[in-house]
């Protein structure tokens, strides 16, 4: 590269990380003011159906005419195409692009990239929208065919589409040296080389319609000292925005550094608000992990922040410094802790697969996942509600890359095909968010231990019950997200949340709550919503009266041999005497406390009469507590379980879609009720066959129904009572998906 043009690209980089302060949070004390950009531009929409009309509104102060900006929209699958540009007519000085999003639109991100070539200088800015699921996949720019990197990486963009793929993170963009002409790294390729694989990667994904990420770490040619390498990361951002901003495939960045703690919240605002420095519409993404499930919901409090990607950890759990040897359903939970906490603030998730092998997950003694498990993780992985779409680490190194020389990668890489087939099958359909009930996880210290404890019990019962659940996290509300300032406000936002969507709210032997959430659970049934409240341990807080939110004082624990159904809560089950007054389930000695009723009305006592579950009514809403755990209640009484699960579902106006037989806890599930039907999507890792029972809780007497199996397309009409009790086996490492809908 010559120098001039070096010197030039360096002068760029510098200015524009020297422009990277705080977007979305205003200045903070010792920083320059952020200069704005030439063009902004921003969509009226985040997600977006088939037939909506997106507005994406242009801000180019030195813009006089429309021929002074150029707009495109980057299509999936598609390519780029024009928008026009036409004048704002209520907003003197402002530029409108609208795009009517198709009935036949392809999922995945759409991007429109604004160039004005009369701007005060050269400049771009982004908007962009998801229609439907994403589906990428993280492409390793150092593992290209040397030989041929042209080739191969559009064999792979193209391979990967095929399977359904609409979205990709370039990734490992600098080791040994920088895979674009960085002006800033030791080492870099020359421009227009065949080393420049991120500029050619770009150039295929402009032309096949690949959406992407560009992942952004520190100069890795050189040694950076810690202290060192935020400075070096921002640096390297603007040089690549400098540098690739036109193409219409960048739809943003992608943080390389990776963490866990709630610690990693202040570096991940950090990144973010530099993304959104340069560019507002840019998109921000992290994949963290989950030692700590409240970093989820201190990363969904980070305005800037866009994307978050939960690390599975089911492979990479087999290390040896981390032999937490996670099942594979735990995918399914990882992506709904992220989901619950994204969602709720409005923002993106995606799920995560991993596609490479530790130690005894290896497949042919190769950094390679076997076939069952690649596949298991992505089933698991479609029947989480929440997650806007799925991320697998990594197609390209252990499908594209690998098969070239391993039979084992090929029959890997159909599995993973097989494995997407369900999943977009199964998500948006049965995997729909908000789903039954949603687990909420309230702000306290020592999490790590409380997840294994107590949340992963609860979450493998409602598993064996049919229970398909969603994971929430406190939120900080906004102006207490700072680490390590304890927050002390309600946040009436996730409060409004919970209200809007009419969830179920389960707390999982929660012993004690802060101020933050104590108030948010009084607020929240005091509103109309619905607790359930699980033991062994019934929540505390300084903001309630523990009596008054329960209606019951509470009592000695000790070993119980009955539990008695006493009074139902309506409406009964929806199994004719499945739990009738009188009903009798053996507890074997299981040990709970026992409570004396204040105000509220007895479901089930113990033996000696003392009520085991209650419930009780505060304000407009509805609490019912239960001294057992979900893991007891389970095991020793799933009907009655069921029973005061669908009482708290009718309290908000809501049912579930099916009752099952015959699940396990190792299984996932989804259900949804639609509008004329309902759908569900099982997975079943294995080891054994699983012989299921689906009883449909909607039918009328006299409707015909249209059953289909949404894998093979094959329908058959049934009449209601064929289809009170719908039969399917399940066979290891297989999945189910079925729709019904009134004929």
């Amino acid at each position: 590269m010559p120098s001039a043009v070096r010197s030039r690209i360096l002068c760029t980089a510098l200015a524009l990380a020297a422009m990277v302060t705080p977007a979305c949070r205003g200045d903070r004390p010792g920083t320059a003011a952020a200069q704005a950009p030439a063009i902004q531009a921003a969509a009226s929409v985040r997600r977006a159906d088939p037939g909506d009309r997106v507005i994406v509104r242009i801000q180019a102060p030195s813009v006089r005419k429309a021929e002074g900006l150029k707009a495109e929209i980057l299509i999936p699958g598609r390519g780029p195409s024009p928008l026009e540009v036409r004048p704002d007519q209520d907003r003197k000085g402002e530029w409108i692009a609208a795009f009517n999003v198709p009935a036949d639109a392809p999922e995945g991100f759409y991007s429109v990239t604004v160039t004005g070539t009369a701007a005060a200088k050269p400049a771009a800015a982004k908007a962009g929208w998801l229609v439907g699921r994403a589906i990428g996949d993280f492409f390793i720019t150092s593992g290209v065919d040397p030989a041929d990197p042209a080739g191969d990486i559009e064999r792979c963009f193209r391979a990967f589409q095929a399977v359904g793929g609409n979205m990709a993170v370039i990734h490992d963009n600098i080791n040994k040296q920088a895979w674009y002409p960085s002006a800033l790294c030791a080492r870099a390729a020359a421009a227009g080389s065949p080393e420049d694989r991120v500029g050619k990667a770009l150039d295929l994904a402009d032309r096949l319609g690949l959406p992407v990420l560009i992942t952004v770490v520190w100069d890795m040619t050189r040694t950076v000292p810690g202290l060192e390498r935020w400075a070096s990361q921002k640096a390297l951002m603007g040089e690549l925005w400098s540098l690739y901003a036109a193409h219409p495939s960048l739809i943003g960045f992608y943080d390389y550094q990776e963490g866990s703690g709630t610690y990693f919240a202040a570096h991940v605002r950090e990144f973010a608000d530099a993304v959104k420095t340069l560019d507002r519409g840019l998109l921000s993404g992290c994949a963290p992990y989950l030692d700590d499930p409240l970093l989820a919901g201190y990363l969904a409090a980070i305005d800037s922040l866009d994307i978050a990607i939960y690390q599975g950890a089911f492979e990479a759990s087999y290390r040896p410094d981390n032999r937490k040897n996670f099942p594979v359903r735990r995918t399914k939970d990882f992506a709904a802790l992220s989901a619950g906490a994204m969602r709720a603030a409005g923002k993106i998730a995606l799920s995560h697969v991993e596609l490479f092998g530790y130690l005894e997950r290896q497949s042919a003694g190769e950094y390679l996942a076997t076939p069952e498990d690649a596949f298991d993780q992505i089933a698991s992985a479609a029947t989480c509600g929440g997650p806007d779409g799925i991320t697998l680490f990594t197609w390209h190194y252990n499908v594209h890359r690998m098969s070239k020389t391993i039979p084992a990668a090929r029959e890997m890489g159909a599995a993973v095909a097989k494995g997407l087939e369900f999943y977009k099958a199964a998500a948006g359909q049965a995997a729909v968010w908000p789903g039954d009930v949603t687990l909420y996880i309230p702000y306290s210290d020592w999490w790590t231990d409380r997840w294994s404890d107590s949340i992963v019990p609860a979450l493998d019962a409602l598993r064996r019950v049919g229970i398909a659940a969603d994971i929430e996290p406190f939120i900080p509300p906004k102006g207490e997200e700072i680490l390590p300032f304890y927050p002390y406000g309600m946040n009436e936002d996730q409060l409004k949340s919970w209200l809007d969507r009419k969830t179920a709210l389960i707390l999982a032997g929660v012993a004690g709550m802060q101020d933050t959430d104590s108030g948010l659970l009084k607020a929240y049934v005091e509103r109309g919503g619905t607790a359930l409240l699980f033991g062994p341990d019934i929540p505390y807080g300084d903001l309630f009266n523990r009596e008054v939110l329960v209606g019951g004082k509470e009592g000695v624990t000790a070993p119980r041999s009955r539990l008695v159904v006493k009074e139902l809560p309506a409406p009964a089950g929806s199994l004719a005497g499945r739990t009738a007054p009188g009903r009798a389930f053996s507890l074997g000695g299981a040990t709970a406390a026992a409570w004396t009723l204040t105000t509220a009305k007895a479901v089930a006592v113990f033996e000696d009469g003392r009520a085991a579950i209650m419930i009780n009514k505060l304000g407009q809403g509805t609490v019912i507590t239960c001294s057992l755990s979900l893991d007891q209640m389970a095991s020793k009484a799933p009907g009655l379980l069921l029973d005061v699960i669908d009482s708290a579902l009718a309290a908000l106006g809501r049912s579930r879609a099916f009752d099952w037989q015959g699940l396990t806890e190792a299984m996932d599930l989804a259900q949804a009720l639609n509008e004329d039907g309902a759908s569900l999507a099982a997975a079943n890792p294995g080891p054994g066959a699983i012989d299921l029972v689906i009883r449909p809780r909607f039918l009328q007497a006299g409707r015909a129904y249209e059953l289909t199996d949404l894998l093979t397309g094959k329908s058959q009409v049934l009449a209601a009572k064929d289809a009170a009790a719908i039969r399917r086996t399940i066979r290891p490492h297989e999945a189910l998906a079925l729709t019904m809908r009134v004929k």
